[in-house]
């Protein structure tokens, strides 16, 4: 089993920071090259609406933040079997969109836990770790703030509650901040690109999401469909306060006026695809949305 109690799991938390609480092998096939996920049958301006309530970005950098390469996950709070499950399911949704699961025993940077009290959990954690979710801002780490994280995360009240921090790169990829001998470029100047430039300098990588889920809250989802709900936040950085009761997504899985869903739709499949193929280095997040709702469209890009 891999239960914890409230208690021993915020200061397992806070003490290794990111560190596996119980990272997990995923079984899942390897990524082959995918044509675009579209949605047929819809307005432009419908999709566009879409990608807009969604997708949100850090005021500190105006770029949607995405994962590079790879991510590890690690699950507390459910019995093996189940958490193995959730894993593996993160794992396939990753891989349909090029990135790999981490190996058994990475250090985690994507942590999911399950557990009767996401308020006390979310409270503890901050309490004993605040810069966990980079509360403070520090040079070239963005996050959505501290208004938003007071509001979304720790006094969310939602059966799902997430938090990404993101850290600024070149635009090819090398940290602008830590050890020059491992690729970073020590105390480097972030240069910004202005509105009237289709590219930026740098762009932006998640490298951390907290991801808490109140087993009280959720009702009766089923597990393949929670699953895909924090498959989906992981992935992306999701407005927590997006209302997108109008679109099948896996968003709604909680949402009383919204269409029931069992799994990821074809809406959120191609947001992620879109997301994750949308220039990294965009000027802003509004082009990367633009560019994204005319993939989901099967608009033609640039």
């Amino acid at each position: 089993m891999l239960e914890l109690s409230s208690r021993t799991l915020v200061t397992a938390a806070a003490a290794l920071c990111f560190a596996s609480i119980a990272a997990l092998p995923a079984h899942a096939a390897e990524a082959t090259e995918a044509d675009p996920i579209i949605v047929t049958g819809q307005s432009s301006e419908r999709v566009q609406q879409f990608v807009d309530r969604v997708s949100v970005a850090s005021p500190m950098a105006d770029q949607l933040p995405r994962w590079d390469t790879s991510i590890c996950t690690s699950l507390a709070g459910l019995p093996r079997r189940q958490a193995e499950f959730v894993a593996d399911r993160i794992a396939r949704r990753a891989l349909a969109v090029g990135i790999q699961p981490g190996e058994p025993g990475c250090q985690a940077n994507v942590s999911v836990i399950f557990t009767q009290n996401s308020d006390e959990v979310a409270e503890r954690m901050f309490e004993q770790d605040r810069q966990m979710f980079a509360y403070y801002q520090e040079t070239n780490v963005s996050t959505l703030g501290q208004a938003a994280f007071n509001d979304t995360f720790l006094r969310s009240g939602a059966p799902v509650r997430w938090w990404h921090v993101s850290h600024t790169m070149t635009a090819d990829g090398l940290s602008l901040a830590g050890d020059a001998s491992n690729g970073g470029m020590e105390n480097a100047p972030v240069q910004r690109a202005s509105g009237t430039r289709l590219r930026s300098e740098t762009r932006e990588d998640l490298r951390r999401a907290i991801i808490i889920v109140d087993a009280r809250r959720v009702g009766g989802a089923q597990l393949a469909a929670l699953a895909d709900y924090i498959s989906m936040v992981a992935l992306a950085q999701i407005d927590p306060g997006a209302d997108t009761s109008g679109f099948p997504s896996i968003l709604n899985l909680f949402t009383q006026n919204g269409e029931p869903v069992a799994e990821m739709t074809q809406w959120d499949l191609a947001y992620l695809d879109g997301l994750y193929r949308t220039t990294r280095n965009a000027a802003n997040a509004e082009q990367q949305e633009r560019e994204i709702a005319r993939r989901m469209s099967g608009a033609a890009t640039p």
